[in-house]
């Protein structure tokens, strides 16, 4: 981080020079990797941390996002903030190099319960939880992006800080992965930590150790791990020159593929540990078996994996191809660029991967529903954004960033599926991924750069309990009204920060210009009030609009159905006369008039009205109306037929 204040900063540039040359990169051997010729000078950048809580900013905006220098400075900050943010969630004994010095030892005695010293990792975002499956993601994504875009990390004089991070967090999966059967995948319960707000020096217990195991199995995280132990052996192999630790993480990589692949049942791993469901549920494993596969295919170049990698995406893909917005639960995505990477050149069927690679590209760049692009430009998908909403754009822009350098340094790569030249697509792909960066970094509505401590429109209050200072979770909305630490760089959650390395990285080798934030004055605008992210007006408008087409819709109902419509109402107005005329003493509906009914006391048959009920098929109907002669005068009804005798019932004949 560079200093804030402008009077110290040539002593702070001097101190950083002298020190980086001694202490930030070991000096090349033979095969470490070098800058390219083209690599520009670094900047001398200060990493040393501020005690203080608040973080400082210059007085006025920039006249411009034009970039003082390169790589630029700005950029080269936010690739310090977003790794040393990890150095906040570490968990264990801090070492002495710890640039988040409010943080203390915590969580001592993880692993105690099982026997294990589970010690160390990383808690996964605002509390003290511990839990494989975001980490061994988030470890991937670093790694990849690590291997991708490593001269962003050189230019920054960030390497060192790479390796701490990734080290970090690789020593405790190791920890977490004691024998080739077993694997811990997470460390507290839920229902334990989520009732305490406080600070690191008094976590609740218990804090059980959960595994999953060849009896036992969970395919999903067996996998995801794998590939987080693939993909980081491969940076520490190919770019960070520690052939030794490679070899190590190589050696787990192979056991849990292996455990992944043949412990049955194969499930998802929450069947074994239900405690995983409250916040990291697996929706399904087969997308990280081919991970795992695609992972260790990249690593050792073996075509069985390259096999069994297409066939678990064929699976994915049978009923079509799969384009769902990539999580730490959903690597299909990945697992298409990873492989058209990884196969070019290759016989292992580059096409395929290719075209299902740029499939996926264009689809997301056009963002299809569930997807779509907020007011703003945000890449939203519903069922996914609403709670993440940054990583799931920060996750968009890294995969089409991959596969545009993938493309770039790769001829003949752009046969795949779409239209286009192999240009276009990769100008397109980096053009929407540039978007969704420039969003989180203040161009957008709120005017606020989404990364803490970088603008004085930053988020203030992430959720972080060690941060806070408060000491209750009955006030953790209220109390302190302001935190009383930075988490510089956060984007709060583990999962959130790996693409965004990544990206940072890419932006520090790439970029001619600063972040949007540094022409941004100080302040939200008033904006009008949203629901559920649609302004007041709007939902009004949609109202109304809903109206009119309900309208509109019955009335085409009606036009269509008119003739039924008539025969009902007919039907209605005919049962209604019936009723009427039955409830004036028109007869007696549905019998029969019998002879000899009907009587009155004098024994004469009553006449109603002057009229006999009429009986058609035994049913009784009105009588017609009176008959009227030239003078209009009623005409008698004609003279009663004569009655026949009543029959005795005794001489009836018997069927």
């Amino acid at each position: 981080m560079k200093s804030a204040r402008a009077s110290l900063w040539p002593i702070v540039a001097l101190l950083s020079v002298c020190i980086g040359a001694l202490a930030q990169d070991p000096a090349p051997t033979e095969g470490t990797p070098t800058p390219s010729s083209t690599v520009r000078p670094t900047l001398p950048v200060s990493k040393t941390w501020p005690l203080a809580s608040a973080p400082t900013f210059p007085d006025q905006p920039r006249d411009s996002i034009d970039s003082p220098s390169f790589p630029d400075p700005e950029y080269v900050k936010l690739l310090d903030y977003t790794l040393a943010f990890y150095e906040a969630q570490r968990s264990g004994k801090l070492p002495a190099d710890q640039r988040v010095t409010w943080r203390r030892d915590s969580a001592m005695d993880d692993g105690k319960d099982v026997g294990l010293d589970l010690s160390g990792g990383y808690y996964d975002a605002g509390d003290y939880l511990k839990f494989i499956f975001p980490l061994t993601f988030s470890l991937s994504e670093t790694c990849w992006g690590g291997l991708e875009f490593f001269e962003g990390y050189q230019l920054a004089n960030e390497t060192l800080y790479l390796d701490r991070m990734v080290r970090w967090g690789m020593d405790w999966l190791i920890k977490a992965h004691p024998n080739n059967n077993t694997l811990y995948v997470q460390v507290g319960l839920s229902e334990v930590d989520n009732n305490y707000w406080g600070p690191d020096t008094s976590i609740p217990l218990p804090r059980p150790s959960f595994q999953v195991n060849n009896t036992h199995p969970g395919t999903d995280v067996m996998a995801d791990a794998a590939a987080a132990f693939a993909s980081c052996a491969m940076l520490y192999r190919d770019k960070l020159n520690d052939a030794t630790y490679a070899s190590t993480l190589q050696s787990h990589a192979d056991a849990l593929f292996r455990l992944a692949e043949t412990a049955m049942p194969q499930q998802v791993y929450q069947t074994v540990v239900p405690a995983a469901s409250c916040c990291y549920a697996s929706s399904g494993f087969v997308d990280e078996l081919a991970w795992g596969a695609a992972w260790m295919y990249k690593l050792t170049k073996d075509p069985s994996y390259a096999t069994r990698a297409s066939r678990y995406i064929d699976q994915l893909n049978a009923p079509s191809v799969q384009l769902n917005p990539i999580t730490w639960d959903d690597k299909t995505g990945l697992v298409y660029i990873l492989m058209a990477g990884a196969t070019a050149g290759t016989a292992d069927n580059h096409a395929k991967w290719q075209g299902l690679s740029e499939q996926f590209a264009d689809m997301t760049r056009h963002a299809p529903k569930p997807c779509s692009f907020t007011k703003g430009g945000l890449y939203y998908c519903n069922g996914n954004s609403g709670d993440d909403s940054a990583v799931v754009a920060a996750n968009a822009a890294f995969a089409l960033h991959l596969l545009a350098n993938q493309m770039a340094n790769s001829e003949g790569s752009g046969s795949g599926s779409g239209s286009g030249s192999t240009q276009e697509k990769i100008d397109d792909y980096r053009s929407f991924a540039l978007g969704q960066i420039n969003y989180l970094l203040g161009d957008n509505p709120l005017k606020t750069p989404y990364i803490v401590g970088v603008h004085p429109n930053s988020p203030i209050n992430p959720h972080s309990a060690p941060a806070s200072g408060g000491d209750s979770a009955d006030t953790i909305d209220t109390f302190p009204e302001k935190e009383t630490y930075t988490i510089y760089g956060a984007l709060v959650a583990l999962d959130y920060n790996a693409p965004f390395n990544g990206l940072m990285a890419y932006q520090v080798m790439s970029s001619a210009v600063s972040p949007p934030y540094v022409v941004i004055p100080a302040g939200r605008p008033d904006l009008p009030p949203i629901l559920n992210g649609m302004e007041v007006w709007q939902i009004i408008l949609i109202v109304i609009g809903s109206i009119f087409v309900a309208i509109a819709i019955g009335a085409v109902i009606c036009y269509r159905k008119r003739h039924q419509i008539r025969a009902w109402a007919a039907s209605r107005k005919q049962n209604k006369y019936e009723r009427t005329t039955a409830a004036a003493g028109y007869g007696n509906a549905m019998k029969p008039v019998r002879a000899g009914a009907g009587h009155g006391t004098g024994g004469e048959p009553t006449n109603r009205n002057n009229n006999q009920d009429h009986v058609v098929n035994n049913l009784a109907v009105p009588p017609p109306p009176p008959l009227r002669n030239q003078q209009n005068r009623p005409v008698p009804p004609p003279p009663l037929p004569p009655r026949e005798e009543p029959m005795l019932l005794q001489d009836a004949h018997r069927a």
